[in-house]
């Protein structure tokens, strides 16, 4: 048990029956909802889903702020290309913090610019790191929208939509968590009376790390490492023997003891991706194998 450090109307997590609630809505009943990820960046923000009038006003305010300032630029260029992308994001909001220093803007104005700048900021460490020209940001876009065209430039209808699908529910899905290590960090870090943008600096830092978000960059590299479906049982042996430090990532949660809800969502959208795409994954298959035998294992 841990001490509750606030009292809080956002999100509703029961880890013994996997559940995860917004609001007091389930998150499964939130998956492809209409306007998609900034009707539930509203939700969060303001208690309750927008009227069609209402998104429409907010999804105007969050397009004007899409751009992103010229010197938040110029840090990311001025990485090397082989940088981690977490370091760049890092730098990125310092950089924020800097443009924003010299008027106390509310926090909901303020969280609704971070928001919108968080796609053009993204796609654009995305760019660089991948040696590719930057995209200029489009107001008009929907939220998710924005961010795959500024991510990935213009793409056929088809491809688009089922990237769009399957990121906006990825967004949804992790929109919120209670109060977890990032979170209690910028919260800890607001209550010094220090600016929004430096302490979603503090945030991010410590979501890089492996025992928060951190542990999905080391689950990719556990699959890669694994290689191929037929490899699993060995490497869980490994495991089990201690041989050579090997460890099971991406098992088990600190506050899921059942099932993670949105795994649940997550493997659906993984296949209908890779089918849509006619891509035959290694690493999901590895995955899946990886998951059917550990919980079959008693150890």
């Amino acid at each position: 048990m841990s001490t509750a450090a606030c009292r809080s109307e956002i999100t509703f997590i029961d880890g013994e029956k996997g559940t995860l609630r917004y609001r007091g809505l389930d998150i499964e009943n939130l998956i492809g909802i209409p306007n998609g990820f900034s009707s539930i960046v509203y939700l969060l923000l303001k208690g309750t889903l927008p009227s069609e009038t209402e998104h429409e006003e907010f999804a105007q305010i969050l397009g004007t702020e899409y751009d992103v300032p010229e010197q938040v630029m110029n840090v990311i260029r001025s990485f090397p290309r082989d940088s981690h992308p977490m370091a760049i994001l890092i730098a990125s909001f310092s950089a924020l913090a800097a443009n924003y220093h010299a008027s106390r803007i509310n926090p909901l104005t303020g969280a609704i610019i971070a928001i919108a700048k968080v796609p053009g900021i993204v796609a654009s460490i995305y760019r660089h790191t991948a040696n590719l020209d930057f995209i200029q940001a489009d107001a008009n876009l929907e939220y998710t929208h924005h961010f795959i065209r500024m991510m990935f430039g213009n793409m056929d209808d088809a491809h688009r939509d089922i990237m769009h699908k399957a990121l906006d529910a990825i967004f949804i899905m992790h929109a919120d968590h209670e109060q977890n290590a990032s979170t209690a960090t910028v919260r800890m870090s607001g209550s010094s009376g220090a600016g929004l943008f430096a302490c979603l600096c503090a945030g991010v830092a410590t979501l890089w790390g492996p025992a928060h978000g951190g542990a999905n960059e080391a689950v990719i590299k556990m699959l890669a490492e694994i290689g191929s479906p037929e490899n699993v049982s060995s490497f869980i042996d490994k495991v089990k023997n201690n041989k050579g430090k090997s460890r099971l990532m991406g098992f088990g949660h600190r506050v899921y003891k059942s099932y993670d809800p949105r795994a649940r969502v997550l493997r659906t959208i993984c296949k209908d991706v890779l089918d849509s795409l006619g891509r035959d994954e290694n690493l999901l298959a590895v995955a899946e194998e990886l998951e059917s035998q550990a919980l079959r294992d008693e150890y």
